[in-house]
């Protein structure tokens, strides 16, 4: 049983979402193979994955997959800056939690999630977003924070946003989010009022991750410091900023001044093959995972300043015991 400090929101999110315990893993993008969403979710957490850029397709590989390793729910993350071509695939395929990102959800949208009786969560960064995420009818908030790893829409560091959310969130459970790894982390920001926590470079760095293996240690050997807010590894989301760990792509292109697109040194490189044989060329913002071959440092290795506490490998079953025991 666990031992965290849940307070009364908590109770509310574990009774929403069906979970046992108020951990969530992050959308991690590729990394968020089946098998880590399925552990998460067995572990008695709640498992995610990402579809912004499956079609539906894709999409039902992906959930049946994930429905053969669990009987546990797990959510669907959206990213609205592109079209959510898979979301009815999704809901149809009896994905019951879905979650929004870098945008907010249409009223189209939104009508035909409350038909379908879908938990809706919302990912906000401030107080005027959380009421737009409210207004619209969000059953639950992601409030991220600028220490988060990957895509980082944040402005504020996670406590002073999570304090301007919870100012207005009244009795919609709040998840605490960026740079949080251990049981101290957990206990601080539900302590604090937050329902709960998501954690993504804690679970990009475990056993049953799709991250490359290399790509997990660097996460394993990296500090804080290590880590950067940047635009650099932007080819195929040019607008996103993300916190990526430096390396010799960024520190070459941070030499040169920053210089825009077109202009990046190396910007045509291929630097590697992806799992299906297709070419990864520098700056690509898709994170090296299983079957990636090439100059793997070069690509993007998205993380947290919660690499700081991030110090092994484990299996994700070992790492939930250690953060409840």
């Amino acid at each position: 049983m666990s031992n965290l400090p849940l307070n009364k929101h908590s109770q509310k999110l574990i009774k929403l979402l069906g979970i046992q315990l108020p951990i969530v893993q992050a959308p991690v993008g590729g990394v968020a193979i089946p098998n880590l969403t399925a552990a998460v979710s067995n572990a008695g957490c709640l498992g995610g994955t990402a579809l912004s850029w499956s079609d539906p397709a894709g999409a039902t590989q992906t959930i049946k997959s994930i429905q053969s390793k669990t009987k546990r729910p797990f959510y669907a993350n959206y990213v609205l800056n592109f079209e959510p071509k898979s979301l009815r695939t999704a809901v149809e395929l009896g994905v019951n939690i879905i979650q929004f990102s870098w945008g907010m959800p249409t009223q189209e949208i939104i009508a035909y999630l409350k038909n379908k009786s879908v938990v809706l969560g919302v990912q906000v960064t401030s107080k005027e977003s959380a009421l737009q995420a409210i207004a619209l009818g969000a059953n639950y908030l992601v409030c991220q924070g600028t220490e988060a790893g990957g895509h980082v829409h944040a402005s504020k560091p996670l406590e002073i946003a999570l304090k301007e959310v919870l100012s207005v969130s009244e009795d919609i459970p709040i998840l605490a989010s960026g740079g949080i790894s251990t049981k101290n982390d957990i206990i601080k920001y539900l302590n604090q009022g937050a329902a709960g926590v998501v954690m993504g470079t804690r679970f990009v760095a475990t056993k049953e991750s799709g991250a490359h293996e290399d790509y997990k240690h660097a996460i394993v050997a990296a500090k804080k410091m290590d880590t950067v807010q940047t635009v650099c590894m932007n080819k195929g989301w040019e607008s996103s900023i993300h916190r990526i760990l430096r390396n010799s792509t960024f520190e070459n292109w941070e030499s040169e001044g920053c210089p825009k697109i077109g202009n990046r040194p190396g910007e045509n490189d291929i630097i590697g093959k992806n799992a299906h044989n297709r070419n990864i060329e520098r700056y690509s913002f898709s994170a090296p995972t299983i079957g990636v071959t090439g100059e793997i440092e070069a690509m993007t290795h998205y993380a947290g300043e919660s690499v700081d506490e991030i110090n092994d490998i484990p299996t994700v079953h070992a790492l939930i015991e250690n953060l409840i025991k």
